[in-house]
């Protein structure tokens, strides 16, 4: 099966470089349009299932992609953002010079962002979120060929990291957009193909005027 990893539209504190946590932020516009322009693009495709994150950003995108595409959503808490607790409502420029988040951006998997979990926590529990709807396309009464996974860029990059046979902390060198996908083949299970990273369809239809 197809697996495509899609982050959440644009909100306002991610236009402002504002860490948000797992707050109830919505998409601002420009989010809302971004990502029904992937869902268009995305639509021939015929992804029939999409599982998201709880968290409100993703939940709204989830919806605006059902609503183009007819398919089912369900939710999967374990592609959820972190807390990151006392950095949320900061701006990057006003965590410069904090040391664990100049920590966080040269080696994730030694910063303690979160009280309840570091990066490779969150790692394992989207890839066991990944297995489980690997599994579920292979069962009898699943039946899907293609899926969605809606959630957030620092659980993306992870999780590619890993099929990328990349070190965790070099998973900022990985570029997810809002409203973008980026999609792996699980048809040979033992060795999952990613077939693109970081597509922005929006992007371009910018920059065409159109």
């Amino acid at each position: 099966m197809r697996l495509y990893l899609i982050r959440h539209g644009q909100t306002d504190w991610n236009r402002d470089l504002r860490v948000m946590g797992v707050g109830p932020i919505p998409l601002n516009e420009h989010g809302r349009h971004a990502v029904g322009e992937l869902a268009r693009f995305l639509a021939r495709d015929g992804i029939p299932m999409i599982f998201t994150s709880t968290v409100d950003r993703a939940r709204e995108s989830a919806e605006i992609l059902a609503g183009t595409w007819g398919a089912e959503v369900r939710e999967e808490p374990d592609f959820n953002e972190s807390s990151y607790e006392r950095w949320v409502g900061k701006t990057y420029g006003e965590l410069a010079g904090d040391p664990e988040f100049d920590l966080y951006t040269r080696s994730p998997s030694r910063s303690s962002f979160s009280g309840t979990e570091g990066m490779a926590d969150i790692q394992r529990r989207a890839l066991a979120a990944m297995r489980r709807i690997v599994d579920g396309a292979a069962s009898p009464g699943g039946g899907y060929k293609r899926a969605a996974a809606v959630s957030h860029s620092d659980v993306i990059k992870p999780v590619i990291a890993h099929y990328l046979g990349m070190d965790l902390d070099d998973m900022h060198r990985l570029s997810i957009s809002n409203a973008s996908a980026s999609v792996i083949d699980f048809t040979d299970a033992a060795k999952p193909r990613i077939r693109y990273i970081n597509l922005t369809p929006w992007k371009w239809r910018e920059r065409c005027g159109s």
